[in-house]
């Protein structure tokens, strides 16, 4: 009996001996790991570094600046967002059109528009706001809006939501003045509205370039609009296509990317999920890494590297360990791909409007419609390569699609399907139908 009891104790001792070996051993390895994750993760951060890009958001602070060689006019701009901040539109403008809850659309110039007057009296009464604007416009530049990134999440909603509103009293200043048939001062308008959208060009967040694009935008469909009222001289829509040009989508959307990235690898270093930190920083580095490199040749392959990330992050939600792992990760970076998929579409509508607006010019010099869109090159403004680009749908790299009939001209992207549906434009779905302007 004694001797079994020996034989236990002692199977009992190479129990905890092995169990305590095991532990130990399993403890090396996570250290080491650790150790060569947080190796990997400090030379991926140093190559950011050495490139000048942001890793954190202090770094992100001085990232986000106006090149030596722009012109700095964040006085214009800043002065004219806050005088607009603190005129109360919003109370004011219940009944007007566009900027407040008044009924859109609004009708053509020569139709009855039944809140002309009251928005003729609204905009008089915030004059002294528009100069600002318009002088703001004026001066064209960059600005650097007072955006302090170390507050996380609540440093991104500032003066985003301003250039909004400016960019809507300028769309209804327009209408009022295509009413009154002042083609001259609708031009002022509908330019001001690109250089509004222009002012945030340099902002590296993803919110800011979405803002950037729906100002864009709607400068864009304005143009489109006012383009068969307004008598402009080939001169005035030259300058147009100009105004309509200067946003550089893919650019701009990289360098929101870098922000971003900036941003995530903070918000994770504030997670309280500290084991797992160094490897959702390093997952993070590699999804956005595959956005940028994307994003650095074209939009093709912007969104197929999207597809990858979005095909592994499909993968890894299938597991509950994966989920664990990388729930910041995971969490984070699904809008990148809307993202792409905003910024696709944004150059496609400025190639269309660019072209469209050739088009127009045209006819203005020959006084017919042009017969294809190669008849168009040439009425398209910048070197060689820029006219070869606008012609270009980002979508799927051909061709913009020209369509022709019954005195009528089309010029369209196949949008977000990749499909040729005809010229159909459907603007309430964005992500069905074609995108484009007719003439």
């Amino acid at each position: 009996m004694n001797e079994n009891l020996t034989t236990a104790k002692s199977r009992n001792r190479l129990l905890i001996v092995g169990f305590a070996a095991v532990v130990l051993i399993s403890l090396v390895v996570l250290a080491l790991f650790a150790m060569y994750s947080a190796s990997r993760l400090n030379q991926r951060i140093a190559d950011l570094r050495s490139q000048g890009l942001p890793t954190n958001a202090v770094e992100l602070n001085s990232y986000y600046s106006v090149p030596p060689d722009v012109t700095d006019t964040t006085e214009l701009w800043v002065a004219a967002t806050t005088a607009v901040k603190n005129a109360g539109i919003s109370q004011r403008a219940v009944k007007i059109p566009i900027v407040g809850l008044g009924p859109t659309p609004i009708p053509e110039p020569g139709q009855a528009w039944a809140e002309l007057e009251i928005s003729r009296t609204f905009l008089e009464e915030l004059d002294s706001e528009l100069q600002l604007i318009r002088r703001a416009a004026d001066a064209g530049g960059m600005v650097r809006y007072p955006i302090d990134f170390t507050a996380g999440l609540d440093a991104v909603l500032t003066a985003q939501q301003e250039v909004r509103v400016l960019t809507r009293l300028l769309t209804l200043s327009s209408h009022v003045h295509a009413h009154a048939g002042q083609d001259s001062e609708v031009l002022k308008d509908v330019s001001g509205i690109f250089a509004v959208s222009d002012s945030v060009c340099g902002e590296p967040i993803l919110i800011s370039e979405l803002v950037r694009i729906a100002t864009h935008a709607i400068g864009c469909d304005l143009t489109a609009d006012m383009l068969p009222h307004c008598k402009w001289t080939d001169e005035e829509l030259e300058s147009l296509q100009v105004a309509i040009g200067r946003a550089d989508f893919r650019r701009e959307m990289l360098k929101a990317f870098h922000g971003e990235r900036a941003q995530c690898l903070t918000a994770i270093d504030a997670s309280p999920l500290i084991l797992f930190r160094d490897g959702n920083k390093l997952k993070a580095i590699e999804f956005i890494g595959e956005s940028t490199e994307g994003l650095a040749t074209s939009w093709l392959e912007a969104t197929k590297r999207h597809q990858k990330v979005d095909a592994e992050l499909k993968t890894m939600s299938t597991s509950t360990l994966s989920r664990m792992k990388y729930m910041s990760v995971m969490l984070m970076l699904p809008a990148l791909q809307q993202a792409v998929s905003s910024g696709t579409r944004a150059e496609a509508r400025q190639n269309c409007a660019i072209v469209i607006i050739a088009a127009y010019r045209y006819r203005l010099q020959h006084g017919r419609l042009p017969m294809s869109v190669t008849d168009l090159r040439d009425l398209i403004p910048g070197d060689e390569f820029e006219k070869s680009s606008r012609l270009i749908d980002p979508f799927d790299g051909q061709s913009l699609r020209f369509k022709s009939d019954n005195g009528r001209v089309l010029i369209y992207s196949v949008g977000h399907n990749t499909v040729d549906d005809g010229g159909e434009i459907v603007n309430e779905k964005p992500l069905e139908g074609d995108l484009g302007y007719s003439l």
